[in-house]
């Protein structure tokens, strides 16, 4: 399964966007707080549950300085949905930048991955909106 958020315009800077998502503490700001709660930040690792019933521990897979911030499941946590989300960043002008989310996974369960795959576009989207939103302060 592969989903792609839209394509938001952040009015800064790739280098202050990726610094900006470099930054777990910084997520607080982007996600919705009645799905996503006791979020905890460790280094490069958060923690949080989603819904009230799972609990997630992802951590920095990949870091491409000021184009590319991969985000998965911790390698010690036992993540019930094996995804791998993507943001990519793309200049578009000196103080301008173009973010997506790719996400990949879940290749298990077809009738799972059925489920979760307009939930997970609609998550990444709001999340771009946020980040959208967001960035105009940085």
């Amino acid at each position: 399964m592969q989903i792609e958020s839209k394509t938001v315009q952040c009015a800064k800077s790739p280098q202050k966007i990726y610094e900006f998502l470099s930054d777990f503490n910084n997520f607080t700001r982007l996600i919705p707080t009645d799905k996503v709660n006791g979020w905890q930040v460790n280094g490069d690792t958060c923690t949080f549950n989603v819904g009230g019933f799972m609990s997630l521990t992802l951590e920095y897979a990949e870091r491409t300085p000021f184009s590319r911030i991969a985000i998965a499941p911790a390698h010690n946590s036992n993540s019930p949905i094996p995804l791998k989300a993507t943001l990519n960043l793309k200049e578009n002008g000196p103080d301008s930048t173009n973010v997506n989310m790719v996400v990949d996974g879940g290749g298990g369960n077809p009738m799972i991955s059925m489920m979760l795959k307009p939930k997970l576009r609609d998550a990444a989207d709001k999340l771009m909106d946020a980040l959208q939103y967001y960035s105009i302060g940085l």
